[in-house]
């Protein structure tokens, strides 16, 4: 069977506007605080403002109750997510961008990159996420998979709520602990081996994450920070961007490293040359 891939260009509070039946609609996407993994979807030409689980259903529903049909749209046509070109405007300036694939017709979603120098794991690492739906306990759940520093973890959620959490050393010892899907590779499961999702990998590892025009995106900063520094830094809560932001602020184009950082650190620290090399 081919691979199935599709990019998901969407990001919380982003806004689509669209006409249908001379009628303007805008669809406006939200992050829930019950369930930070999966986004949800409001049309704003509905009063009432429901939330949806979907673009579909939040098009659709609004479309009867204005003109009392049951004509059906699909939502990511509608909202323009099948033109390259608006796809490729929307990922502008966007580090990573959500994307799915299908592993034996189960739609898999990559929400989170992370890399690692195991091989074994296709080189993801600590901060790769997937998820999926499927029946658990014979219920329609929302199964969330992710690599941690030293373990594998599937949180398993069911109407937005966490109902049972398993961990292992790797992806098939953490699937060995359910009673579902044991007839698929557990690598297959969480996305590892497909080869989009390695090639993303890939480039995570090998991008340059940031120059100093990109000083000021929070978003490329902490990712940046996450990969290079995180690990390596020995202080807790220290307030790192302050370090970029001065150095970007300052007149001049020489910068002493040690020194400057004790815009950061206290001015007694004693640094470790593992340290330093990080910030370098």
């Amino acid at each position: 069977m081919p691979e199935k891939y599709s990019s998901i260009p969407i990001r919380v509070n982003m806004r689509i506007k669209f006409e249908l039946n001379k009628t303007e609609f805008i669809i406006r996407i939200i992050k829930q605080s019950n369930n930070i993994y999966q986004p949800s979807y409001i049309c704003e030409t509905d009063q009432a403002a429901m939330v949806y689980s979907t673009p579909t259903a939040a098009i659709n529903e609004t479309y009867k109750k204005l003109f009392n049909v049951q004509t059906r749209y699909s939502g990511p046509l509608v909202m323009g997510f099948d033109d390259e070109k608006i796809a490729e405007e929307l990922q502008v300036g966007v580090l990573f961008f959500p994307f799915k694939i299908s592993v034996h017709n189960i739609t898999v979603f990559i929400f989170a990159l992370g890399s690692s120098t195991l091989e074994e794991l296709n080189f993801a690492g600590t901060g790769y996420q997937s998820s999926f739906s499927h029946k658990f306990r014979g219920k329609q759940s929302l199964i969330v998979q992710s690599i941690l520093k030293d373990k594998c973890q599937i949180d398993i959620y069911q109407q937005a709520e966490k109902i049972q959490t398993y961990s292992g050393v790797s992806p098939k010892d953490v699937w060995s602990k359910l009673k579902i899907l044991n007839n698929i590779d557990e690598k297959e499961l969480f996305g590892i081996n497909n080869r989009h999702v390695i090639m993303a990998i890939q480039n995570y590892i090998d991008k340059p994450l940031c120059c100093v025009t990109d000083w000021s995106n929070v978003q490329i900063m902490i990712q940046a920070f996450e990969q290079c520094l995180k690990r390596k830094i020995l202080v807790a809560g220290l307030n790192w961007n302050l370090f970029f932001i001065e150095w970007k602020n300052q007149q001049s184009s020489i910068i002493e490293l040690s020194s400057h950082l004790t815009w950061v650190y206290s001015e007694n620290y004693e640094f470790i040359d593992r340290e330093l090399q990080a910030w370098r």
